[in-house]
């Protein structure tokens, strides 16, 4: 099952950051002047023009809130090994033909080749119930460019049980929450990523994406939420991923 049951008394106050961007929760589209604009002529991904789906926002966001994230970086390493992956997020405005939305927050964080999230302690998991608190690895934000664009570099996900690999997302726009999302991988990459030397000893993710309580709800979701990937497990992998938001 999702792993939703993160209490309080298990978060580590990961670092006392400087405030970086005041980031609301609301639902509410944003509008008006500020740091999120469309910009026309650039499109990506697939042909079609779509709102990426609606997920759940699941376990082990940045404790106490994105509001005191100061994690604004690429490289999202953070020390875990695995096999490399380097991703490219392009946010585009579903209402105005996928133009490029430059100045959206992206936020990121996914679990380690071993399933356990950085941040948090009380984990249950592959190697028994370990806490990682006051650590950043696998998590982070950027600010999209002109081009609608966020670059992350990281390593490729693990899985845990009930759960199909994933990584979770969160888009701001003029300090407003405009998406959450996860993004779905190719199984048939995933399972050679899991088989390869430092995922051996978990192995191949058994929950497949259709089966997944998340991804598995709808086949066109799934199709676009996938990463597109390139590469292999000895130099590593590129990945590609649309995010459509509605503003």
């Amino acid at each position: 099952m999702e792993r939703k049951d993160f209490l309080r008394n298990s978060l580590g106050i990961i670092g006392a950051g400087s405030l970086v961007i005041a980031c609301g929760k609301s639902s509410v589209s944003p509008s008006g002047s500020g740091t999120g604009t469309s910009t026309g002529g650039t499109t990506t991904g697939s042909s079609s023009c779509v709102v990426s789906p609606t997920e759940v926002e699941g376990p082990y966001p940045y404790p106490g809130g994105e509001i005191n994230n100061p994690l604004q970086r690429v490289d999202i390493t953070g020390g875990q090994t695995g096999v490399p992956l380097n991703m490219t997020l392009t946010v585009v405005n579903a209402n105005n033909a996928c133009a490029a939305v430059s100045g959206a927050r992206v936020d990121i964080w996914y679990c380690n080749k071993d399933g356990y999230y950085s941040g948090y302690g009380n984990q249950p998991g592959l190697l028994g119930t370990k806490s990682y608190l006051g650590e950043t690895w696998l998590r982070g934000y950027q600010l999209s460019d002109s081009n609608g664009q966020v670059k992350f570099s990281g390593i490729y996900p693990g899985w845990y049980s009930g759960r199909a690999t994933h990584i979770h997302v969160e888009v701001f726009v003029n300090n407003v929450l405009v998406k959450t999302t996860q993004m779905a991988f190719p199984e048939t990459i995933s399972d050679t990523v899991h088989t390869s030397s430092l995922y051996a000893a978990h192995g191949i993710n058994t929950t497949r994406n259709t089966a997944d309580n998340i991804f598995g709800n709808s086949a066109t979701d799934l199709a676009n939420q996938t990463m597109s990937l390139t590469g292999d497990t000895t130099n590593g992998y590129t990945g590609t991923y649309k995010i459509g938001i509605s503003i």
